[in-house]
């Protein structure tokens, strides 16, 4: 039989980690890497499991390889400690590894339905999310700062499966959890562009913004979805906007050094 592990980054995630692990007690191995929780993220923890481990926050690519190399398992089922593998989703999956090893992908994609602000969000981008969660073990490595992807090994991208059953996300429970979040990211956004060398004219930031905005309340329906389809649209226009704002004042800040103290004081 095809072995699986859950993998669960953590910090200070108490008010989640428990339903989170409580869906996933059913695999041969769970494994949770700490950045250093202050709350009682690890105690709980620990309820589930031995192999808990701190590793400093490094990124989340860094934390995700990391915690590849303390698996031991065939499979493994990548996990945000908001999230929570849904009943259908578990019996989808066991299922799928108790069959035939010969049939097996190295890797398949998950659906997300995201509980936003008090309900499931049902049109816009974000049911179309479908990201790659579970995959045997080798088969690739984690990239990227923000929004990281599994970059799969050659060969194995053209074998990806697809579940049907979706992963819960509950990481947007209210409208300032999903602005600190977005201004978290937006940070490391910005910074990885201006690394790049990259540069943003505001007006095109702006024209950008109504084109997310549009594409979002309008193209993917996002209006069937009422004050939350609206919020969100906004939410994710302000989202492309402030990336290229704080680029905008990284590359201004850096050709514009700040003047001598004795400049200030006049």
């Amino acid at each position: 039989m095809t072995t699986l592990s859950a993998i669960v980054l953590t910090f200070n995630e108490a008010a989640n980690i428990e339903i989170c692990l409580e869906s996933v007690k059913w695999v041969d191995e769970i494994i949770v890497v700490d950045s250093g929780s202050t709350d009682a993220t690890v105690a709980i923890a620990k309820k589930y499991t031995d192999k808990v481990v701190f590793h400093p926050w490094e990124g989340y690519s860094a934390q995700r390889n990391f915690a590849h190399s303390l698996v031991h398992s065939d499979y493994i089922l990548s996990l945000d400690a908001d999230e929570v593998v849904s009943s259908e989703l578990r019996d989808e999956i066991q299922k799928l590894l108790q069959g035939d090893t010969r049939s097996l992908m190295p890797a398949y994609r998950i659906p997300i339905r995201d509980w936003m602000f008090g309900r499931f969000i049902r049109y816009g981008s974000w049911p179309h999310q479908k990201p790659i969660r579970l995959y045997r073990r080798g088969v690739g490595i984690w990239q990227g700062e923000v929004h990281e992807a599994l970059v799969l090994i050659e060969g194995a991208h053209k074998q990806i499966g697809e579940l049907s059953n979706p992963l819960y996300h509950y990481s947007h429970l209210t409208v300032a959890t999903f602005v600190e979040k977005l201004n978290r990211y937006t940070d490391i956004e910005a910074d990885q562009m201006f690394r790049q060398g990259r540069r943003a004219s505001l007006l095109l930031a702006l024209a950008g913004a109504v084109r997310a905005f549009g594409g979002q309340y309008v193209r993917q329906l996002g209006f069937r979805d009422g004050d939350h389809g609206l919020i969100l649209a906004l939410l994710m226009a302000f989202y492309y906007f402030l990336v290229r704002a704080k680029l905008w004042s990284l590359w201004y800040l850096h050709e514009h050094p700040a003047p001598p103290e004795q400049m200030l004081l006049k």
